[in-house]
C-alpha cells in the first residue's frame, strides 16, 4: 500500500516525531529501474445493508508477473483474459498464501498472462470490522481494522487485499464508485465525476500516478472544495460542518504546499484532502490524510503533524522507498517537518529538538540487543524502532547538512526528487546526490551510520587553558567514527564554535583563542551520539521505555486503591500489572510508578524545588492545589540513581483511572500538573547535570 504513517496517542502532543509507517511502498528493486504498472479500470458498488462490495475490474496486466494477489475474503465470480466482458470465462483455482491465509493467489501463467495482457475479474466480498474498538497505543498501533462496510461508515485500506495487485508491482486507478446517496467517498487522485442518481451517489476518482495499492474511505461528509492559488484542489471531508476549522486547515493546505514546493519542488498531485474519521486514525496516503476526529481537532496539529503528513507527499509516497538499504523517508520526512518547524521557531527550539531525539535513544535502546542499523528499518512498532529509524534518521541527515551546506543540501533533495518522482529511490541515491551537490564525498557515511549499529561516545580529557590557546584532547569509543565535532569556545569576545575533524579513537587538539574560559564538546547536540548520563535530566519518558514497572499506592482509602491498580493496568497496557505490597520497589526492577507516595516516602523522593505537603504543591515558583490539579514527575530512584521513578500525586478516584493516558502524551517532560477538565497542563523539565564535555578555566 502507499506510504501510510500513523499518529498515536503519544504522538497527538509532539511534533510528531513519533509517527508511525505502516509499509515500505517498495520492492527490493534497484532504484533506477521502473517497476511493472497495473493499470485499473474499477466500478465498485457498495452495499452498506449487507456490508458488501461488488467489484468489476478491467486490468491491464505487464509481463513477468508470476501471480495476483487478492484478500481471502473475496468471492471472484468470473475472470475473463480480455478487455470484454462477453468473453469465455476463465476456470481458475486461487491457492491460499502462507501469510496466515490473509491474501489468495491467482496464477498469471494459468490465466495466460506470462507476457501480460488484459483481464477482466468480477468478484465481491464482505467486511464489517467493529470499529468501537480501535485504540492506539503509545508505542504500537493496535486494534487496528483493514476493512469495514456498514452505516457508520465504508474504509477499505489497501492492505485488506480488496483490490487485485502483485508484489513489486505499482498501479493506476480509474474508478467508479456506487455509494448510497449522502455517502461521499474519497481516495487518492481527482475526482472527475460526482453524480446522484436516485438513491445512490455516482463518483469517479483517477489516480493516473503509480502507487502501490490504494485506501478508499466514504461516510456522510460534509464536503468543501476550495482551488488554491497554484491551482491544487484543497478538500475537506468533516463529519460535521466546521467553518473555523475549514479555514484553519485550509490555510494551512496551502501554507505547507508552497513550504515544500519551495523546498522540494512542485506538488506532485492534483489535490489535497483533509479527511475526518469516525474511528481513531492518522493515516497519510497519496494525496490526502485520514485523522480521527479527536486528532482533527487538538489545536496543535495543524501546525505540527499535519504538515508531515503533506510532507510525506514528497517523501514515500511519490519519492518510493527502495528497501534493500533501509527506509529513509521516515527520517528525512522528520526532517523537512517537524524538525524545520523547530528551526523555523528559533535555535534554542531546533536545540532542545534534536537533545530529545538523543534522550529517546537514550531511554528506548538502553539494551544493544534493541538497536540495529538503519539499513535494517522498515516501520516503526517499539519505542526503540522509533528512536532509531526516526530519530537516527533525522539526525543523519541534520550531519549532512552541516557538513555539506544548507543550500548544497536543499539542491540534493530538489534533484533525488526530480531524478525519482514515481520510482523508488535508497540511501545511496541520496548519499550520492549530497557528494555531488556539496563537492564533498559523503559515501562513508553508508558504512559509519547506515550499515554500524550504536552510536559514538565522546569524552573530554586534559584540558589546559592558556593566555592564547586552549588544548584538549577528544576521545571517542570504538569503534571510531568520522565525526565534524563542534566545540564551543568562549572568551571575552563571546562564544564561537570550531569544527574539529576527528578520525581517530584519541584527537589531540590546539585552538587558538585569547583569554578562553570555557570549552563545551557538541553542546547544541549536532553529533548522533549516546549521551553522557549527566546530560540527561529525569523524565517520563525514562519509564514509559520499560517494560518491568513495578507499581506501589500510599493510599488506604479503597476507592483510590482500586483506581491505582486501573491506572497501572491503562501505564502498562496490560491487565496484570506488579504491585509492591509493602511499597518496598525490588532492586531489579527497571522502574517504578508510585502513586499518592506516603509521608515517609515522599520526603525521599522530592527533588530539590519541588514542596508536596498535604494537598499544596509548590513548583518552579507558583503555588497549585491538589484538590483541583494532578502532579506527575520524575526523579531518580535514592537507593538506585541511575533508575529513574515516576512519582503520582492524584486525590480524585475518577481522574486517575484516565491519567495514565494523558501521561503518556508527555515522555520528554520531567513534571506535569494536569489541572481538571480541559485546563492547559502545565509541564517543564529539570535542570541536568554539569556535561563531562565541558571544562571551566580553574
Amino acid at each position: 500500500m502507499p506510504h501510510c504513517s500513523k499518529l498515536n496517542r503519544s504522538s497527538w502532543s509532539l511534533a510528531l516525531v513519533v509517527l508511525v509507517a505502516v509499509a515500505l511502498p517498495c520492492s527490493a528493486e534497484s532504484a533506477a529501474r521502473p517497476k511493472p504498472i497495473i493499470t485499473h479500470e474499477i466500478n465498485a458498488v457498495f452495499d452498506i445493508v449487507n456490508h458488501t462490495v461488488t467489484i468489476k475490474d478491467r486490468m491491464e496486466v505487464p509481463a513477468g508477473l508470476e501471480y495476483l494477489r487478492l484478500g481471502e475474503g473475496m468471492n471472484i465470480d468470473a475472470i475473463l483474459r480480455t478487455d470484454r466482458e462477453q468473453a469465455d470465462p476463465l476456470v481458475v483455482v486461487s491457492e491460499a498464501e502462507d501469510d496466515d491465509g490473509k491474501y489468495q493467489r491467482l496464477s498469471c501463467a494459468a490465466m495466460g498472462l506470462n507476457n501480460g495482457g488484459f483481464l477482466y475479474l468480477v468478484y465481491s466480498g464482505r467486511f464489517h470490522e467493529p470499529t468501537d474498538q480501535v485504540v492506539f497505543s503509545r508505542e504500537n498501533v493496535g486494534g487496528e481494522i483493514t476493512a469495514t462496510i456498514g452505516d457508520e461508515g465504508i474504509y477499505m485500506s489497501g492492505g485488506s487485499g480488496w483490490l487485485a495487485t502483485s508484489p513489486g508491482t505499482l498501479a493506476t486507478f480509474d474508478l467508479s464508485l456506487d455509494t448510497p446517496v449522502g455517502f461521499e467517498p474519497v481516495t487518492q487522485g481527482r475526482r472527475l465525476e460526482h453524480e446522484p442518481r436516485g438513491d445512490i451517489l455516482h463518483t469517479r476518482w483517477q489516480a493516473v500516478h503509480p502507487s502501490d495499492g490504494l485506501t478508499l474511505i466514504a461516510n456522510r461528509f460534509v464536503v468543501h472544495e476550495k482551488t488554491l492559488d497554484d491551482g491544487v484542489n484543497c478538500y475537506t471531508f468533516f463529519m460535521e460542518d466546521d467553518p473555523d476549522l475549514r479555514a484553519v486547515y485550509e490555510e494551512r493546505t496551502a501554507a505547507y504546499i508552497q513550504m515544500y514546493e519551495d523546498m522540494i519542488g512542485p506538488y506532485p498531485y492534483a489535490k489535497f484532502a483533509t479527511v475526518e474519521n469516525w474511528f481513531p486514525t492518522g493515516y497519510g496516503m497519496p494525496s490526502w490524510t485520514l485523522l480521527g476526529g479527536q486528532v482533527l481537532r487538538l489545536p496543535f496539529i495543524p501546525y505540527t503533524s499535519f504538515g508531515h503528513e503533506i510532507c510525506h507527499n514528497w517523501w514515500g509516497n511519490s519519492v518510493f522507498v527502495d528497501p534493500v538499504e533501509g527506509n529513509w523517508c521516515e527520517g528525512l520526512t522528520v526532517y523537512c517537518a517537524d524538525y524545520h518547524y523547530k528551526e523555523l521557531e528559533s535555535p534554542a527550539a531546533a536545540r532542545e529538538y534534536r537533545r530529545n531525539l538523543l534522550k529517546d535513544y537514550a531511554s528506548y535502546v538502553r539494551d544493544p540487543a534493541q538497536d540495529f542499523p538503519l539499513t535494517q528499518f522498515k516501520s516503526r512498532h517499539s519505542g526503540a524502532t522509533r528512536a532509531v529509524g526516526y530519530g537516527k534518521s533525522m539526525m543523519v541527515f541534520h550531519m549532512i547538512d552541516r557538513l555539506i551546506g544548507h543550500d548544497a543540501f536543499l539542491a540534493a533533495l530538489r534533484q533525488v526528487a526530480a531524478d525519482h518522482q514515481y520510482l523508488p529511490a535508497s540511501w545511496s541515491d541520496f548519499l550520492a546526490a549530497f557528494s555531488t551537490a556539496g563537492g564533498k564525498d559523503v559515501a562513508y557515511f553508508k558504512a559509519q551510520w547506515l550499515e554500524r549499529v550504536g552510536a559514538p561516545t565522546l569524552a573530554l580529557r586534559n584540558v589546559r587553558f592558556g593566555d592564547d590557546r586552549v588544548d584538549f584532547e577528544l576521545v571517542q569509543s570504538e569503534p571510531v567514527y568520522t565525526l565534524a565535532v563542534p566545540v564551543v569556545v568562549t572568551s571575552g569576545d563571546g562564544d564561537r564554535e570550531h569544527v574539529v575533524n576527528v578520525t581517530d579513537k584519541v584527537t589531540p587538539v590546539s585552538l587558538e583563542v585569547r583569554g578562553a574560559t570555557k570549552l563545551a564538546v557538541d553542546p547544541d547536540c549536532h553529533l548522533f551520539r549516546h549521551l553522557d548520563p549527566a546530560e540527561i535530566e529525569p523524565t517520563l519518558r525514562q519509564v514509559l521505555a520499560h517494560d518491568d514497572i513495578v507499581f506501589s499506592c500510599g493510599d488506604h482509602d479503597p476507592l483510590l486503591v482500586a483506581a491505582a491498580r486501573k491506572f497501572a493496568a491503562s501505564f502498562i497496557e496490560n491487565e496484570d500489572p506488579v504491585f509492591s505490597a509493602d511499597g518496598v520497589i525490588p532492586s531489579d526492577a527497571g522502574s517504578a510508578v508510585i502513586i499518592n507516595p506516603a509521608v515517609g516516602m515522599r520526603k525521599r523522593l522530592l527533588p530539590e524545588g519541588l514542596y508536596v505537603s498535604g494537598r499544596t504543591v509548590i513548583l518552579d515558583g507558583k503555588r497549585y492545589d491538589l484538590g483541583q490539579a494532578d502532579l506527575a514527575y520524575a526523579v531518580a530512584d535514592p537507593d538506585r540513581p541511575e533508575r529513574t521513578l515516576l512519582v503520582v500525586f492524584c486525590l480524585n478516584p475518577s481522574r486517575l483511572e484516565g491519567l495514565a493516558d494523558r501521561l503518556s502524551h508527555y515522555g520528554k517532560y520531567s513534571w506535569l500538573v494536569l489541572p481538571q477538565g480541559r485546563g492547559r497542563v502545565v509541564r517543564g523539565n529539570w535542570q541536568a547535570g554539569v556535561s563531562p564535555l565541558m571544562a571551566k578555566k580553574p
